[in-house]
């Protein structure tokens, strides 16, 4: 009974691995990418690893999910606006990343603010 006892609170401690949210801060974009039927329709590359704020995601590239599949495609043009501005006027942008939600395994931004 107690081997039981004790598996089943082995088993209790045992959690899956929660998705990390994260800010990737004062980054350049460098690129802006639009396709219709991948990476969630848009997508930039910015200058910093996006690993190294503890995120699992496998580069530079970010998407925005411009499709509608993690946020409304209003929103989603509304941060690529924003991000195509930064580009046009060489700004830093500050970026909060969702590991959780991705594009062909590039993670989707969830907020951008353009910055001086």
């Amino acid at each position: 009974m107690k081997r039981l006892a004790a598996a089943m609170l082995l088993v209790g401690c045992v959690t899956p691995a929660l998705a990390d949210i994260a800010w990737v801060k004062a980054a350049t974009v460098k690129r802006t990418l639009i396709q219709e039927d991948a990476f969630g329709g848009c997508m930039i590359l910015i200058n910093k690893t996006i690993a190294d704020a503890g995120l699992s995601c496998p580069s530079r590239f970010v998407s925005f999910s411009c499709d509608g599949t993690f946020s409304s495609k209003v929103n989603a043009q509304n941060m690529l606006d924003s991000a195509q501005m930064a580009f046009a006027l060489n700004k830093k942008v500050n970026l909060q990343i969702d590991d959780s939600k991705k594009h062909n395994s590039y993670c989707v931004a969830v907020r951008i603010d353009v910055t001086n």
